[in-house]
């Protein structure tokens, strides 16, 4: 909001210059974005009469113009404009003046005759960015005054921020309490008084009175609203950034801007009948003051009479009931409608105007009447006129109630962690219009007033003392605190940690609704416990996750859509399988798709397999020191034959496996591997122990047996490791054939087994012996063959 301190300081003028008011109102809470001047700097500037004009001898588009500006004698002045004559108040800088853009005006000849001065327009001193002639000034303006000075260029704009919950600071009254609060100066009210005589001519009635309490109106007849608008009001309108149209419009903005209450003036004649406040009916449209017309909608509140809609509620008033130039009867509304029913309703037809603004944040429903008889006066000076009696519709019961507050002393040290002087305390409740209904020694009762919708609990009122106070003034205090450290077992394995490996491993963390589609769900998990929201944000984001992959394939797909073919996301997250606190738990998902490698020339590219996803996994697990097993399995969503359940300790705690190609198409994917786990047993570590280094060879030696083709390498392995061998390292599969020379119904397993011993080097018989246990064990637990 803009506001021009001289309009400000006609209420309330504190002894400091704007700038400094500037800044102690950003320190009150009311941020300050700027402060411009209204005209930028120039000097010896005055008001000039022409007193004749003829045209130059030598010259027919020049005139020689004698101009009285207060001298002793008149200055002789050649000027070019079209509209210069004879008899008109002008713009006359004299000799010596510095005008914008550091231009000097000196005595000069034009064809022969000289000039001593120059008649300015709008332009030329910076008040406009165009003009089409030199500047004219009303009849009444004083011959030889400076022009900075009747015009007050010397004002100030000052650009308000004001946050959504001071919607009682969106006119000159709200920002003048402020100041008197800060300054503890008593600001003045402009007097205002109505003969007013006879009862309105038109009858009100308010249907939906929860959404609109207070609804008032008054006639006005007689008016003459071809009338110009004073050049006071324009200027304080202008400096306001609003629009000037008519009088009846200018003043009901000038009000709205003056009180803070939003008026809208009808044309009395275009009214048939009485004036309901209702809720729109379906089918009715309104032409909007904006040109626009527009479709109402059902929950949308409406001002109508007889026959139609004459407004929007609180939003914009109807182009058909609109005053004009010819109109002579008026009728003015000034009402109170409940924010909350009015929020949102501008934006629902692509509004934003004034008055939605302050109605959507709250108006003090205690002045309508006052801002009626505000505009009431400004027109009947303005435009003449005959004032009704104000017509009113009133539901107490609906009306916000201002429940007291009570706030002690102890509670106000508590918050601020200082004590502040009671009866400081006192007088800034006093300068916010705060009615202090009891008090005690160390406490107070407070009933806010009917402008401040944000006070309603002992929090607030300390905010409003602690920003009075300056929050740049407030102690600093040093803060004690009783650490309660949390413990960390040493074994617990780092989130972090386990999300920085995946990165490291080309993968990109993504974070998805925890709400998926129930085609999603159905496709994913459909023998899981289905949570369906009652208020769901749409249709795709119905039904609570029991998996993270649905939100993988979702990202999946829109990056295929935008050709980014190689994938590899992760992310952790919560998954449901029933309301209550016991039944979600956090997990851990990644899917992989594309290619191996990025394309490079020496070599062609190679698709991503399952082992690619499931060596990603097993780096991961390896953070646990745990033995996860890999066994085939089934799963709804996955592929057959390249799925796997993953179990620890005989629990199944994840899967892994291609996606589905049923699936795949469904979802136009391209090939994916998926994987997820608990993230509680990917976090669940051992305590690390130190193990001694041997400095002596290691041993290795290849072992190729034949098996069946149905048995798990990891069963293989898992025996050898079970063994227990003295001085045993670790076995690995290097190759695994299956072929000629090989049964069909065989496979082939070549592993690698180390041995390394800390005190010596192990001699070739007593690897021999081990690795012929190991030959044994696999001959008797797999009926294996030594290839």
């Amino acid at each position: 909001m803009n506001i021009s301190t001289s309009w400000l300081r006609e209420w309330i003028s504190p002894v400091v210059t704007d700038e400094v008011l500037a800044e102690q109102l950003t320190m009150a809470g009311l941020e300050v974005d700027g402060i411009e001047t209204v005209a930028p700097a120039f000097s010896k500037v005055v008001v000039g009469h022409v007193v004749s004009c003829e045209k130059h001898p030598d010259a027919d588009k020049l005139n020689l113009c004698q101009v009285d500006v207060g001298l002793e004698e008149n200055v002789q002045i050649i000027c070019g404009a079209k509209n210069v004559r004879t008899g008109l108040k002008v713009m006359a800088a004299l000799v010596g003046a510095k005008l914008p853009g550091d231009f000097k005006i000196k005595k000069a000849k034009l064809r022969g005759v000289e000039s001593f001065g120059m008649i300015c327009s709008e332009s030329e001193l910076g008040l406009s960015d165009s003009s089409d002639g030199i500047a004219e000034l009303d009849v009444d303006a004083p011959i030889g005054q400076n022009i900075r000075e009747y015009l007050d260029l010397d004002d100030h704009i000052i650009e308000l921020d004001i946050t959504p919950n001071r919607g009682d600071c969106f006119s000159v009254l709200g920002v003048a309490r402020e100041v008197s609060a800060n300054y503890n100066m008593a600001f003045v009210m402009p007097e205002i008084q109505v003969n007013a005589s006879g009862v309105s001519s038109v009858n009100t009635k308010v249907s939906n009175t929860k959404a609109c309490p207070k609804y008032l109106t008054r006639t006005i007849k007689g008016i003459d609203n071809s009338v110009k608008t004073p050049q006071w009001m324009v200027d304080k309108l202008t400096r306001s950034a609003q629009a000037t149209h008519s009088p009846v419009v200018d003043v009901t903005n000038y009000v709205l801007m003056e009180l803070g209450q939003p008026m809208h003036g009808f044309d009395l004649s275009k009214i048939s009948g009485d004036i309901e406040v209702r809720n729109a009916r379906s089918g009715e449209t309104l032409e909007l003051l904006n040109d626009s017309t527009v479709e109402l909608k059902a929950d949308t509140l409406v001002i109508a009479d007889d026959h139609s809609v004459l407004a929007i509620a609180g939003v914009m008033g109807g182009e058909s009931s609109s005053t004009q130039p010819t109109t002579t009867d008026i009728l003015l509304e000034s009402a109170f409608f409940e924010p909350v029913s009015l929020a949102g309703k501008a934006r629902n037809y692509g509004l934003h105007t004034e008055s939605s603004l302050r109605f959507e944040r709250g108006v003090d429903f205690n002045i309508t009447e006052l801002a009626l008889d505000r505009a009431a006066q400004l027109i009947v000076e303005i435009c003449g006129g005959e004032v009704s009696e104000i017509a009113s519709s009133v539901d107490q019961s609906a009306l916000p109630i201002l429940d007291p507050i009570t706030i002690s002393q102890a509670k106000i040290q508590k918050v601020l962690g200082f004590e502040l002087d009671s009866q400081w305390i006192e007088e800034k409740f006093i300068n916010l219009d705060f009615e202090i209904s009891d008090k005690t020694a160390d406490s107070w009762t407070i009933i806010p007033p009917s402008f401040r919708f944000d006070i309603r609990i002992p929090a607030d009122l300390i905010e409003e003392l602690a920003r009075l106070y300056g929050y740049d003034k407030l102690p600093v205090q040093k803060l004690s605190l009783d650490a309660n450290i949390n413990v960390i077992k040493e074994a617990q394995v780092d989130k972090y940690d386990v999300m920085q490996a995946l990165v490291s491993r080309g993968y990109q963390e993504v974070i998805t609704y925890s709400f998926i589609s129930e085609k999603y769900q159905e496709f994913i998990d459909p023998s899981a416990q289905k949570i369906t929201l009652s208020n769901p944000i749409s249709a795709d984001m119905s039904t609570m996750r029991s998996s993270l992959w649905a939100g993988l394939l979702q990202t999946v797909e829109s990056n295929q859509r935008r050709g980014h073919t190689d994938a590899r996301f992760f992310e952790i997250g919560l998954c449901f399988d029933g309301v209550q606190a016991d039944q979600q738990s956090n997990k851990l998902a990644g899917v992989v798709s594309g290619n191996r490698f990025n394309a490079q020339w020496s070599g062609e590219t190679q698709a991503l397999d399952f082992f690619d996803a499931k060596a990603d996994l097993e780096s991961l697990l390896s953070f646990t020191s745990a033995n996860f097993s890999f066994e085939a399995g089934e799963h709804s969503a996955l592929q057959k034959g390249q799925s796997a359940k993953i179990s620890l300790n005989g629990d199944i705690v994840g899967w892994i496996g291609a996606l589905s190609p049923t699936l795949q198409k469904e979802l136009s994917l391209p090939k994916c591997y998926l994987y997820e786990v608990d993230l509680d047993a990917v976090l669940t570590g051992k305590v690390a122990k130190y193990k001694a280094f041997s400095s002596y060879q290691q041993v290795q030696r290849d072992l190729a047996i034949v098996v069946d083709k149905a048995t798990p390498v990891a069963q293989l392995t898992d025996a050898i490791n079970n063994l227990q061998q003295e001085h045993f390292m670790g076995v690995s599969l290097f190759d695994v054939y299956e072929g000629e020379h090989i049964d069909s119904s065989k496979k082939s397993v070549a592993l690698n087994l180390s041995y390394q011993s800390l005190e010596a080097t192990l001699a070739d018989d007593e690897v021999n012996a081990k690795v012929e246990e190991v030959l044994t064990l696999m001959q008797d637990k797999f009926s294996a063959t030594l290839r």
